[in-house]
């Protein structure tokens, strides 16, 4: 996109208006957002790129034909309660939202995946599961995820009972990223921290847990770094949730 474009998307306001509202909308529709990327052009016209994990998708067992009925109804009426609310924040007469389903994509690349973790040391525990693998998945194959594992995170902080039994699964969890990453020279990914804090167990006083596997190097401009925070909302308060990718 030429600089021009990108001072006047910047520079506008209309910008974060609907960075926000997406943001917001998808993972209120049980969605696991990887990206969210907008543009704007000089001539109004506006560009929504998101791809994301559909969380009912995997719960969901046989089909019947009143049951994809229903659920083409549904997808429908998603797509325009999300056009027409960039509409009525921006006004704009010409929106272009683009929707890339994760699941799809890495469906072969899931089946390795699903694999490897026959062999891992977390297959037992409860919070192994399909999306977990997925996300795994993403993780291993693409060259962001930051988002993606925050968001998973949230989804499992929100859930869980038991927050020290999901600390260390995501411990195991995130070791397993990189020894699949090892084995794979294109993948990018040396490095993983996450930095929890809140009332761990409904805990009377909050506290922060660090997970740190691989090289984190924070200071140096030789590795990218891809860096995520968001919000935790549980019965037992808010949850703060930070995570850090460090990419060659």
């Amino acid at each position: 996109m030429p600089a021009a474009n990108v001072n006047y998307l910047y520079n506008n306001h209309q910008f974060l208006k609907v960075f926000n509202f997406v943001s917001f909308f998808f993972p209120n529709k049980l969605f696991l957002v990887h990206t969210v990327a907008i543009e704007q052009s000089l001539g109004g016209v506006i560009t929504v790129v998101v791809k994301y994990l559909y969380l009912p998708s995997f719960f969901k067992k046989v089909k019947t034909k009143d049951e994809e009925i229903l659920l083409s109804v549904e997808s429908n009426q998603f797509e325009s309660v999300l056009i027409k609310g960039i509409a009525n924040l921006t006004g704009a007469k010409v929106i272009v939202v683009s929707c890339f389903n994760l699941r799809k994509i890495y469906s072969l690349r899931f089946k390795r995946i699903n694999q490897a973790v026959e062999f891992s040391d977390f297959k037992y525990s409860a919070f192994c599961h399909a999306i977990s693998n997925y996300v795994l998945s993403v993780l291993v194959f693409s060259n962001s995820g930051a988002r993606l594992l925050a968001e998973y995170i949230k989804l499992e902080l929100r859930s869980s009972r038991n927050h020290n039994a999901f600390i260390s699964f995501l411990k195991n969890f995130l070791i397993f990223l990189l020894v699949l990453v090892k084995k794979r020279p294109s993948s990018r990914i040396v490095g993983v921290r996450v930095l929890l804090s809140g009332r761990f167990n409904g805990h009377n006083r909050a506290r922060s847990k660090q997970i740190r596997v691989g090289v984190i190097g924070l200071q140096s401009a030789d590795h990218f770094i891809d860096y995520y925070s968001t919000p935790c909302f549980t019965k037992y308060g808010v949850f703060g949730v930070k995570v850090w990718l460090n990419y060659k």
